[in-house]
């Protein structure tokens, strides 16, 4: 058959090549990584879309964290972060 590809086919293999390049020098995972992506647009998603461009994107907001954040766990900044709210030194 015809070797000319599709366009979709072609942007599917293009974009696992970008994912493998950004991830490169990383130790996230490709599957790992794409899983963190979906849940991320699961969350936007759920923003109602006239709020959304109001809003910083993910990225933007955790490049504003202080770099001492870097020596802990998400998970230990994710409780950190919930006991501020809880305790209204964040506001919501």
């Amino acid at each position: 058959m015809s070797e000319i590809r599709s366009n979709q086919e072609v942007g599917r293999k293009m974009s696992v090549k970008s994912m493998k390049t950004a991830l490169k020098g990383t130790s996230i995972e490709e599957k790992d990584a794409k899983e963190i992506i979906s849940g991320v647009q699961a969350m936007y998603d759920k923003i109602p879309g006239f709020i959304r461009p109001m809003l910083p994107s993910l990225p933007d907001i955790l490049k504003r964290i202080p770099q001492s954040a870097g020596k802990y766990s998400l998970n230990e900044i994710i409780q950190l972060l919930d006991w501020a709210y809880d305790s209204g030194q964040l506001k919501k």
